[in-house]
């Protein structure tokens, strides 16, 4: 830098001195310069470099080192944030594989629970199933021993009617008297 700083300056004055001369081309003058031009240019850039030393270069140079600071510690804290960023995917990584973990165990767990409340609900279903398949059948049966008792109360009641007419028309009061005497003594020897 300060070589760069030194060289610039000297080609500048350089520049300034070859305009100045009239003689010849400007490569001329570039090649040979005048003698006296020549020192004045020298004398003037060794000034301009003693002043930008006295007054620049501290506050150049500070610029420089405070940068070079800067940059050292934004390196630092970017090694320590890609450092840290490495310790948080790990953690990150780690998290994710227990809550993977954690997210089998809840499935497995209601996939569990899932079977053994179908289970249970089949349980629940085919007892209920069995009651109400029992209750129906006692009430088929009692329906129809109740349509059976009506059957033969209504054959009954039919056969007596029909027997009491046809009765009426075949016998007399004697005949009646005979078989109401004869029912007695049959009842009389059964009992």
């Amino acid at each position: 830098m300060k070589k760069n700083i030194i060289l610039f300056s000297f080609l500048i004055s350089q520049a300034f001195s070859a305009s100045a001369n009239d003689g010849g081309s400007w490569i001329t003058s570039w090649l040979f310069p005048a003698t006296g031009l020549f020192w004045w240019a020298v004398i003037t850039f060794l000034l301009v470099l003693i002043v930008l030393r006295w007054k620049a270069w501290g506050p150049l140079m500070e610029a420089l080192d405070a940068r070079e600071q800067k940059i050292e510690e934004s390196l630092n804290k970017a090694e320590k944030i890609i450092a840290d960023q490495e310790l948080s995917a790990q953690e990150n990584e780690k998290i994710l594989k227990e809550a993977k973990k954690e997210a089998n165990n809840i499935i497995l767990e209601a996939k569990d629970a899932g079977e053994k409340l179908k289970q249970k609900l089949e349980s629940d279903g085919q007892s209920k199933y069995d009651s109400l398949l029992d209750k129906a059948k006692k009430d088929i049966n009692n329906a129809k021993d109740q349509a059976l008792n009506e059957i033969k109360t209504m054959v009954v009641s039919i056969a007596l009617e029909a027997s009491e007419k046809v009765i009426k028309r075949n016998l007399n009061n004697e005949d009646n008297k005979t078989i109401i005497e004869n029912t007695v003594k049959e009842f009389q020897q059964n009992n």
